[in-house]
């Protein structure tokens, strides 16, 4: 026990790292509290749950609370949007994959959360009551962000799900989203707790289940929680406490595309990170394809023309554990300088080489899965526009 914990401590003091982008002016500078007073703050969103697979989870009782009001006498939030009843949250998806809740409306942006909650795979009940960065949030709801969108082309758009995840070892993550756009807004820690016998014993047939043990070895071993080839991989080894804090780490790169022949790139790409976090870069940010500070990418999405007007279309889905050392061995050689992942593109062929690169060493990333497929050409997109 004693050696678990202390590597869960050491994974947390790295949990917050960012590695910061060269000539980057500003970092981390929360929004002033006065600008927020002349920004909206109710939105139409839906909360959600998430968790990781493998490690299912149920929110026993818990809920986002809105700003609290005064009535003279004591403070009472404005709102409360309940993240229980749901059941059992599978983690399908992945890690910051939203579960739709049954609350979608208008209504106040959540200034905290309150909730207990079951890990099955630890088999242990969590509890957390904490303030979240709201100023973030309401920041970011009313920025918005310029979106994708097949009928009406490029248009702004803001977050309409608020997601709240849970990792083993009592790791909370929040995140906004809408379509495949995901920002993390914050990481907070909960405390194992105890229900009391008598609360459990007042608790309908129903809510009662969550302490049987009969039903927690049902939920371990159903192929439609944790599928079989999870159960697998993760039979007999210890539960990887930390891992999902180290998602969070981040680096100062960018995707860059290099054609061996005549090529053209569309004006867009998408990528997944570790963190859960998800990113599209779109005309002028593509454009710039500026340096960001951003954790280390699981898949990215691409497309392109090649010379002839033939549309392809592919995504890489990289391997975990050689994309992770070769990001940290590049950080380790030369701590200034930025990164760049770059893509070399053959079109009519279905391979594409990756490396990542910082301007003096460079890493061939060879293990990843890829696929590349045909799409639409230029000829055929202009007779449906």
């Amino acid at each position: 026990m004693k050696k678990t914990s202390l590597y869960f401590l050491l994974l947390m003091s790295i949990s917050n790292l960012t590695i910061c982008c060269q000539e980057k002016k500003e970092t981390n500078i929360k929004p002033d509290t006065k600008d927020t007073l002349y920004m909206k703050t109710d939105f139409k969103w839906q909360e959600g749950l998430s968790c990781p697979l493998g490690y299912p989870i149920q929110v026993y009782r818990g809920w986002l609370e809105g700003p609290k009001i005064s009535n003279g006498v004591n403070e009472t939030p404005n709102s409360s949007t309940s993240i229980f009843g749901f059941g059992t949250t599978t983690g399908k998806g992945d890690w910051g994959k939203n579960s739709s809740g049954m609350s979608y409306g208008i209504k106040p942006i959540p200034q905290s959360l309150y909730c207990i909650w079951y890990s099955y795979v630890e088999d242990v009940m969590y509890e957390i009551d904490t303030e979240l960065d709201y100023d973030k949030m309401i920041k970011l709801f009313n920025e918005g962000f310029q979106d994708s969108n097949r009928k009406r082309g490029k248009v702004m758009t803001t977050y309409n799900h608020i997601t709240v995840g849970f990792a083993p070892g009592g790791v909370v993550v929040v995140w906004l989203q809408e379509g495949q756009k995901i920002v993390e807004i914050g990481r907070y820690q909960g405390y194992k707790t105890v229900i009391s016998p008598k609360e459990i014993a007042s608790l309908d047939s129903h809510e009662h289940l969550l302490f049987d043990p009969a039903d927690r070895e049902r939920t371990l071993n159903n192929p439609k929680i944790i599928p079989l080839e999870v159960q697998q991989a993760n039979k007999n080894k210890p539960i990887p406490y930390g891992l999902w804090d180290s998602y969070r780490i981040k680096y100062c790169w960018r995707p860059i595309y290099v054609f061996i022949k005549e090529g053209k790139m569309l004006d867009d790409v998408s990528f997944t990170v570790f963190n859960g976090e998800r990113e599209t870069l779109l005309e002028e940010e593509f454009t710039k394809n500026e340096y960001q500070e951003r954790a280390i990418p699981k898949i990215l999405s691409i497309a392109w023309w090649d010379k002839n007007g033939q549309g392809y279309g592919g995504y890489i889905l990289f391997d975990e554990r050689e994309i992770f050392a070769a990001f940290k061995e590049l950080h380790q050689k030369n701590p200034e300088l930025n990164i760049d992942l770059e893509i070399k593109i053959n079109p009519g062929s279905e391979h594409l080489r990756v490396t990542l690169k910082n301007g003096i060493n460079a890493l061939s990333l060879l293990k990843n899965k890829l696929e590349v497929y045909e799409s639409r050409s230029l000829t055929e997109k202009y007779k449906k526009e």
